[in-house]
């Protein structure tokens, strides 16, 4: 049913303010090793290097400033890599670690390379363990958290199914530990209409994604046609009962869909930087005939965003209609707005630019 299957693991999962939980991790890793003996394509996207170095250096306190994070990270990432390969190689399975930091996927060479080693690992059954660089990555340069990193792996591999592993037993209506009446949701068709609907606030002790970002990253793999299911991780089998069809968790249906993989590499993996505001002439012109955006047909301009960057394309009510790479900075844009291009020429001269964002660099929610 499946062949590539990517599973990400949190924090709160693989550790506790002692350290590593062994007994999870022994689980865990033999129900992926008993996947990759089945012909599986397994991809590991794992958090818990600063909870791991927490415990490592017997530290209690917390937060921590950026100096003290990227310092744990460099001793947990070891002790969480050391016990991985402990693990994987008593089922004679090799591993090999991916540091990546979003810089490394917004630069396309860089992109490349990761994209090339990742799918010769796994061509020569290697399962490759893949976390953010926590020891160089600043918050300019950060995913955000390891949800975020997953979605953006899972559709650089073009995977067939992503797993997240969680604390809960999935997604629940409202948040099942302050509502005694809260649904577990298994399934999802319309995932845009649930995000609305579900009341998904709070996140673990040591995590830092939530459900809020597992449901946004959900959402965003179901527009590139690639499930996810949310579970349980400290469920006996749970991976195995998922990849064989069982029903755990909740799962987010796909939308069967055909992008091109430019606009799945703008949508998934570059960072929003600001939100251009269009008119109803813009949105006709963008979804009925094709076309490119135009200066002429941008009411507003939100954010800091230079030539090159990713922005959210809305209507007036605030509603996403695509997403894609301006030709404008902030500045720029905000003094050309509602202008046409003969008038932009004369403004801009040998900065002008026809579109705003071209068609071939806009992705479309609709």
């Amino acid at each position: 049913m499946y062949k590539r299957i990517l599973v990400k693991v949190g924090t709160s999962l693989l550790t506790d303010e002692k350290g590593l939980k062994k007994e999870f991790l022994n689980s865990f890793i033999t129900q992926l090793s008993n996947l990759h003996n089945k012909n599986k394509e397994i991809v590991i996207v794992s958090s818990g290097a600063i909870g791991s170095g927490i415990g490592k250096l017997g530290m209690k306190k917390r937060p921590f400033d950026l100096a003290e994070k990227q310092a744990i990270a460099s001793v947990g990432q070891i002790t969480l890599m050391k016990e991985y390969e402990i693990l994987f190689n008593k089922n004679n399975i090799t591993i090999g670690q991916i540091l990546i930091e979003h810089d490394d996927v917004k630069n396309k060479i860089k992109k490349t390379n990761i994209v090339n080693t990742l799918n010769k690992l796994l061509e020569w059954k290697v399962i490759p363990v893949i976390n953010e660089n926590d020891t160089v990555a600043t918050e300019e340069i950060k995913f955000g958290d390891n949800d975020t990193l997953a979605g953006i792996v899972a559709n650089l591999l073009n995977v067939d199914l992503v797993i997240i592993l969680t604390s809960v037993d999935g997604i629940f209506d409202k948040n099942p530990n302050k509502f005694k009446d809260a649904k577990l949701l298994e399934k999802i068709e319309d995932i845009d209409d649930a995000i609305k609907k579900i009341k998904a606030d709070g996140k673990t002790l040591l995590g830092t994604g939530g459900m809020i970002t597992k449901l946004e990253i959900a959402r965003k793999l179901n527009y590139i046609g690639i499930p996810v299911v949310i579970a349980n991780g400290n469920k006996e089998k749970v991976i195995e009962q998922i990849v064989s069809g069982e029903k755990e968790g909740t799962l987010i249906k796909e939308k069967d869909v055909k992008i091109e993989g430019k606009k799945k590499w703008i949508f998934m993996s570059l960072k929003t930087k600001g939100i251009i505001k269009i008119d109803d002439g813009a949105i006709d012109a963008i979804l009925k005939k094709g076309k490119s955006l135009l200066a002429v047909g941008v009411v507003d301009v939100t954010g800091n965003f230079s030539f090159g960057d990713a922005v959210e394309v809305v209507d007036k009510n605030g509603n996403k209609i695509g997403k894609g790479v301006v030709n404008y900075n902030y500045n720029d844009l905000k003094n050309i707005k509602g202008k046409k291009n003969i008038e932009i020429e004369k403004i801009m001269g040998t900065n002008f630019y026809q579109e705003v964002i071209h068609r071939d660099n806009l992705f479309l929610y609709k």
